[in-house]
């Protein structure tokens, strides 16, 4: 059955208080001094009138419900309860079809009553059994005895002033507290962000008006003031770039512009800047971008006049544009260092390049370069043949120093090579070609007239191999003048200074040749003439030198020589 047929408020007004529980010793022994009654039995005739009589619709009086409840559990004898429920009727039956009980109206109460409770409408089909419960609780339910109840009002008003609310001295303690809470003082608030402005539209503007309340004829007059400023500025700039693109206004000079194989664009860019070639850096950089000028311009020594556009420039920096061919002779007895300086000084190449390229450049395979150690600029003395050669204006490093080593292995032929042979029997020696270049180095700086170069080659090898107990210094000037990097007037400190080449300190030859020499010297150096000269002094007056066999005659003929000056 539903539950909802018995309020809420009146099933907790029949849950016992405290004061009712302390009283509920009294309650038992007083009920349980009376005896239950024993239940009859009843015929089905009597069943069936008794469940027609039962059939009309109870109603719950209004129930009064007081603060704190009565335990009415307690009121109720236990062993009639006990012996009712024994009889197994349903435990829902019970709690819901038990008829109210009846509520003692002699209990005083200090509280006002609560609101009447609604009446329950008639439960339907009620069974006998819940019938005859419902009468044996209201048969054997007993009434309330008065000394009960007085107890009962007196344990209730001992318990009131616990129940009492708060004392004056408490509220003034609760009134000072909230003072204190309102005089505090007020906790600071997040700074509010300022109301965001509202873009209340574009104002209208008034008729003949233009940006800012500006009249229209005014902006218009603005704007065409703008535009003529930047025309003309765009022109004139446009016409200086041109001026400088086109060399336009330019005096015409002629400038010598030298470009080196370890220069790069900005320096190049440097360098016509410098010698008024160009006026802006910036635009011929990017004009030399543009037309990929960097792989046009090559080393070398150009001649460039002031009045050459870019083009030209770039056209007259390339060795496409003119291949002119020059026509050079490099004298006999020249040093690299020579060499290169007149090839700078007649536009083949620069001295710098060359002597980078000849230390470390990749040149042919030449067989009598075998055992030259490379690596520095003097690495490739004697084998440059002095000779005269056409060469082309700004060649490469490669193809000067190619021609002449070319040169040096056409004129050193197989006739050559079987003198070399040859002499190496006459003088029971192991000379390479290496060692006669070195001799003929020597012969080319020591003799007067290539007619006398075999006979100084034959005062060189005697004093190398057929100069007895003496040791073999050449005592040759020319070494120490190659040593000093060209010095002439020679003092008695140099001829004893400590280096390499010095043949007045070393015996034997030189570490490498100190010339490059002609076919003359090379031709002595395989060829000596045969003599027993040990010594030659030049004369001043022929210009040739005076060989003697003896030192005694030979400082005689230092000394006439001298005097004769």
């Amino acid at each position: 059955m539903d539950n909802k047929q018995f309020p809420q408020q009146e099933e907790d007004s029949l849950r016992p208080n405290a004061a009712a529980e302390d009283m509920s010793p009294v309650i038992e022994e007083l009920t349980f001094q009376e005896e239950t009654p024993e239940i009859q039995e009843l015929s089905f005739e009597q069943v069936q009138e008794t469940k027609a009589e039962t059939a009309e619709p109870i109603l719950m009086e209004p129930v009064s419900i007081e603060e704190p409840p009565i335990q009415m559990e307690a009121l109720i004898p236990e062993a009639p309860a006990e012996e009712v429920l024994s009889q197994e009727l349903p435990e829902e039956a019970i709690f819901e079809e038990t008829a109210p009980l009846p509520q003692p109206s002699e209990v005083p109460s200090k509280e006002p009553a609560q609101e009447s409770l609604p009446a329950i409408e008639p439960l339907p089909d009620i069974s006998l059994e819940d019938t005859l419960l419902q009468q044996l609780i209201a048969e054997e339910t007993p009434e309330l005895d008065a000394r009960i109840l007085e107890e009962v009002t007196r344990i209730q008003q001992e318990e009131e002033p616990a129940l009492q609310g708060p004392s004056d001295q408490e509220f003034q303690v609760h009134d000072k507290e909230f003072d204190e809470l309102l005089q505090a003082p007020a906790t600071p608030e997040a700074p509010t962000p300022p109301p965001r402005q509202v873009n209340k539209g574009r104002p209208k503007r008034k008729k003949g008006e233009g940006l800012l309340g500006i009249p229209n004829i005014l902006v218009t007059f603005v704007w065409l003031a703008l535009i003529v400023m930047i025309g003309v500025t765009a022109g004139r700039m446009l016409w200086v770039c041109a001026a400088d693109v086109l060399a336009f206004g330019r005096e015409d000079k002629v400038v010598t512009v030298t470009i080196y194989e370890a220069d790069t664009m900005e320096d190049i860019v440097d360098k016509l800047h410098k010698n008024g070639l160009i006026r802006y850096k910036s635009l011929f950089q990017f004009y030399a971008d543009i037309s990929d000028a960097e792989e046009d311009i090559k080393p070398g020594i150009y001649d460039l006049n002031t009045r050459y556009d870019y083009h030209a420039l770039v056209n007259f920096m390339s060795p496409r544009s003119s291949r002119e061919v020059i026509t050079l002779t490099i004298p006999e007895g020249y040093t690299c260092r020579q060499i290169f300086a007149l090839l700078e000084e007649n536009r083949i190449c620069t001295a710098q390049d060359i002597a980078a390229y000849a230390a470390d450049g990749e040149l042919n395979d030449y067989w009598f370069l075998e055992g030259v150690e490379r690596g520095t600029e003097t690495c490739l003395e004697g084998y440059l043949f002095p000779d005269t050669y056409e060469f082309y204006k700004n060649s490469t490093p490669r193809e000067a120093l190619q021609r002449m080593l070319n040169n040096f292995e056409i004129k050193f032929d197989e006739e050559m090579r079987a003198q070399l042979d040859a002499l190496n029997a006459d003088l029971t020696g192991d000379y390479t070609v290496r060692e006669i270049t070195i001799v003929a180095s020597l012969i080319e700086k020591e003799s007067a007239a290539p007619s006398e170069s075999p006979k100084v080659a034959g005062v060189i090898y005697n004093r190398l191999f057929n100069w007895g107990s003496n040791p073999a210094y050449l005592n040759i000037d020319a070494s120490i003048v190659y040593a000093l990097d060209g010095k002439a007037d020679l003092t008695r400190e140099d001829l004893q200074m400590d280096h390499p080449y010095n043949t007045y300190t070393n015996i034997g030859l030189t570490p490498g040749p100190i010339s490059n020499p002609g076919l003359s010297s090379l031709k002595a150096a395989l060829n000596p003439e045969s003599h027993n000269y040990y010594y030659y002094v030049l004369n001043p007056a022929t210009g040739m030198h005076q060989f003697s066999t003896t030192n005694e005659e030979h400082n005689a003929y230092v000394r006439q020589f001298a005097e004769a000056e």
